[in-house]
Order: C-alpha cells, then structure tokens, then sequence
C-alpha cells in the first residue's frame, strides 16, 4: 500500500513540474510574429500546446479550427488570457505557410532532429496539452478527426476551471492600488522585455509604452 502511495505521489509530483520555453513565432499573421513565446509574451496564460506537422492538409484544417476556438474563448466567453501555440519540426518549415494559412495563431519550431519540447512535453502528434497559468499540466486531448464539439467542450471545461481570478489592470504589484509605483514596475518590464498580464492593459499580449501610458492615464483619471 505504502509502495503504491509512493508511485501515485511520485506521478504527481512529475506532471506538477513547470514547463516552459522561449521560441521564435513563425506565423506572419500572428500578433506575436518575429517574437518569443510561450515566455515571455504569453507568461501567465493558460497555454495549449498543438503538436503537429506542417505537411498534410488535415492538420493545416485542425490549426484553423483552433485559431476559431481561440476567438470565441476570448470573445464569446471572454477567456482573454489563453493562447493555443502550434509545435511544428524544423525539418519541414517548407511547409509553415500552407500550413498558417487559415489560422493568426503563433507558431514554433521545435528542433530536428532530437525535438527537444516534444520530449519535455511528452507531445504526441496530434496531440493538445494544456498548461494552468503557472505551467502545470491540466489536461491534455488527441484531436484525430479534428477540433470536435467534444474536444471544445472538454477544452472550454478545464479553461473555466483553472482561469486566473480576474486581475485589476494596472495593478502590477497586486496592492489593489493604481500608483506610481505600477509605473515603475511597468518600465522595468518594458526594458527587461518581460510580460505581465497585468501590465497589458490595451490586451494584445505584450508589455510596451503604450501600457505605460494609459496606465498613467489611469492614474490621472
């Protein structure tokens, strides 16, 4: 008993790790083109990781349906602090634009040939693990014949689960107050390029000066 005890706190223990990485985004119809996520642009988001290919038809339709997804989460069901990032292989990013052209959602490269982030993840193709705000694993689903009513439910289901409380914008060091000491913190995430989702008050998924200022703005009233 105390052996199995073991093992299933052992198991725990594992899946609770955080995982994380830093990868260019190679959709150009993406907001976040040219940048790095998941870390730092989506730090602090419920993240869904696909892994697929770029080279057949049948997974280009998949990104698609997700990129739908993730529109109604933020504008139907008002989850704006989650993004699904598609973990396609370097050794065939020939392929990144056919497979782009229906969805605005990131897309990363994970490196051929020793796919260092499917090892982390335990990413099987086809397959969405889904990460809790701090980076713990919450869920994961195979989408075999596509983006399901079944698999969005089951999605929909874990994000209203584990969706952060909601955060007072402006309010980067969590005193319920609006000052100028968020400005400050403010700028040092603007000049250490970090992200803070309480930072980002116009909500495009990156910290700048354009935060800074309406949050003075705030401040002024």
């Amino acid at each position: 008993m105390k052996k199995i005890f073991f093992i299933l706190s052992l198991s725990v223990f594992m899946f609770s790790q955080d995982l994380e990485y830093s990868l260019e985004d190679y959709n150009s119809t993406s907001p976040t083109y040219g940048l790095n996520v998941w870390a730092p642009e989506y730090s602090g988001f419920i993240t869904l990781h696909y892994f697929s290919t770029q080279g057949w038809g049948g997974w280009t339709n998949t990104f698609g349906q997700l990129s739908d997804f993730q529109d109604e989460l933020r504008n139907d069901n008002g989850y704006e602090n989650v993004v699904i990032i598609a973990v396609g292989q370097s050794n065939i990013s020939n392929f990144n634009t056919a497979f782009c052209a229906n969805s605005d959602l990131p897309l990363v490269m994970d490196e051929s040939p020793n796919f260092p982030i499917r090892a982390q993840f335990s990413g099987a193709h086809k397959e969405v693990i889904i990460l809790d705000s701090e980076g713990n694993l919450i869920g994961e689903i195979t989408l075999n014949t596509g983006l399901t009513v079944a698999a969005k439910n089951y999605i929909r289901g874990l994000v209203e689960e584990y969706y952060p409380e909601d955060v007072l914008l402006g309010d980067i060091n969590g005193d319920t107050l609006i000052n100028v000491q968020d400005v400050v913190l403010a700028v040092n995430l603007v000049m250490s390029g970090n992200h803070d989702s309480a930072a980002d008050i116009n909500s495009d998924g990156i910290t700048n000066v354009l935060d800074i200022v309406q949050i003075v703005n705030i401040i002024l009233g």
